[in-house]
């Protein structure tokens, strides 16, 4: 090619094709593809549907914040086994940047006042446990039982008060013996309940994870997390309805019986309805 000719113009519809989607769209398009509804991911990572909403648009004015947004991207990315580390760079691009303000705490230097005992200035609070022990003691006196009267020599005859007998020890509490290493998780099962509570939802959690049921009423039996190490029994009247989240750290009996959780369970949810 001579230097007089002139060069094609570059293909600017290739150059979009190469940049990659954005974030809130890699996560949405992630999210069909596991088959999961936006109420399905607000259920798992403890937000609202909006805010799923506004995150899968890159709407990120109507989320409280940068430090918000990254934790929000990381948490999703993570749920739907996306590379986070390449989303949240992504996301510094697109975040805007604002000076750190600095404040100091509005409260330093006041502290709370205590409550309790901790009003009563040392001396008072003496005076007042004096002062109820003289009003026991005056009650006692007028109102224990008398005792047969005694004369005492060279002295007027006077009436002398039986002492209260001494109270009965205290009932012993034992504390209850930890269970040996290697020990099941699964909580054993009560030694009586009555028949409204029977069958009985039971799980143990090897994982940090969290949980729905509703009963037949739907009602909303139980919803929260669960630590790795922790027991939850729950009962209610059948069929339940129950969404499990990080399904794989979880061990369910339903009566007498272990529930394979696993043909139920979808990017790490399992939802399952029991008889």
């Amino acid at each position: 090619m001579s230097e007089g000719a002139t060069r094609p113009p570059a293909d600017p519809a290739g150059s979009a094709a190469a940049a990659p989607a954005a974030v809130g769209g890699q996560l949405r398009a992630a999210r069909i593809a596991a088959q999961l509804s936006v109420e399905d991911i607000a259920r798992a990572l403890k937000f609202s549907p909006r805010q799923i909403e506004a995150l899968e648009t890159d709407n990120y004015a109507a989320l409280p914040g940068g430090a918000f947004v990254r934790g929000f991207v990381r948490n999703y990315a993570r749920l739907l086994k996306l590379d986070s580390r390449a989303l949240l760079r992504q996301v510094e691009a697109a975040l805007p940047s604002a000076p750190v303000e600095v404040r100091p705490p509005e409260n330093m230097g006041a502290a709370g006042s205590a409550r309790g005992l901790d009003r009563f200035p040392p001396l008072l609070a003496a005076a007042l446990i004096v002062l109820i022990a003289v009003l026991l003691l005056g009650l006692w006196h007028f109102f224990a039982p008398s005792a047969p009267t005694r004369t005492v020599v060279g002295q007027a005859a006077e009436s002398v008060r039986q002492l209260p007998e001494p109270a009965a020890p205290a009932a012993q509490v034992i504390a209850p013996t930890p269970a040996p290493p290697g020990a099941s998780v699964l909580p054993p099962p009560p030694a009586s309940l009555p028949e409204s509570s029977v069958p009985t939802l039971r799980f143990a959690f090897s994982g940090r994870s969290w949980v729905e049921v509703t009963d037949a009423r739907r009602q909303l039996v139980h919803s929260g997390e669960s630590p790795a190490g922790s027991q939850l029994a729950l009962t209610g009247k059948p069929p339940f309805e129950i969404v499990i989240g990080n399904a794989a750290a979880v061990s369910l009996v339903y009566g007498d019986r272990l529930v394979d959780l696993a043909p139920h369970t979808r990017a790490e949810v399992a939802r399952l309805r029991l008889e």
